[in-house]
């Protein structure tokens, strides 16, 4: 659902803005299809899972650059986002933060593009990955979780508690710790009192889901 909406900022991104002035011009939701299918592509089994290529290199034709001039910024932003919600979708993980790089090649015609991607490992911010879409930088400061409206990640269930959990950034990961809440915290099914967490560990609050994911 996170990526679906992700799918529908892209689509109406230029829709008043950007002017179509050929039927086969590129469209910013076939540039993230491009890039899921990329992705998929290169993914790698490693001991801690299946893991997914961090830096996306993009190539379009300058004919399609000229109409995304003064968006190809908020283009990028939404592209490293699709990434981050498809590897969520599909239970991958990162070795490095998410980039999404897109270069111009006077070779390419107009409703073309080219894709490649690269695994590069590098430092890392944790981020939290909650199910709506919505994400949030991790660090030492805990990241309070609950229904009230002055929590750092608010979620309006009924199943959660004012202040319900926190997570926070450790020497050797992230760590989250539920907070006396009244239906629990739990992680890949279990309910826990506090744990450390891995990119692969799903965290569930009342009705919301959200994962640790190192990108």
């Amino acid at each position: 659902m996170a990526l679906k909406r992700v799918e529908n900022r892209l689509e109406r991104m230029f829709e008043k803005t950007v002017s179509r002035p050929f039927r086969n011009a590129l469209q910013p939701i076939e540039i993230a299809a491009k890039v899921a299918r990329e992705v998929d592509l290169s993914r790698r089994l490693a001991t801690q899972g299946m893991l997914s290529p961090n830096v996306v290199r993009v190539w379009i034709g300058p004919e399609d650059a000229t109409r995304f001039e003064g968006f190809q910024k908020t283009l990028v932003d939404e592209l490293e986002e699709s990434v981050r919600q498809h590897a969520l979708l599909e239970g991958y993980s990162f070795v490095g933060p998410v980039k999404v790089e897109m270069f111009i090649d006077d070779d390419i015609k107009i409703g073309d593009m080219e894709v490649d991607t690269e695994f590069v490992a590098g430092p890392s911010q944790p981020r939290l990955v909650v199910s709506d879409g919505r994400n949030f930088i991790v660090e030492e400061t805990p990241l309070v979780i609950g229904r009230h409206p002055q929590c750092d990640v608010v979620i309006d269930d009924a199943n959660v508690s004012r202040q319900h959990a926190e997570v926070w950034r450790t020497a050797e990961g992230v760590a989250v710790r539920d907070l006396r809440s009244t239906n629990g915290t739990f992680v890949n099914g279990h309910r826990v009192q506090a744990v450390s967490l891995t990119p692969r560990d799903e965290v569930v609050i009342g009705t919301v889901r959200m994962r640790v994911e190192v990108a």
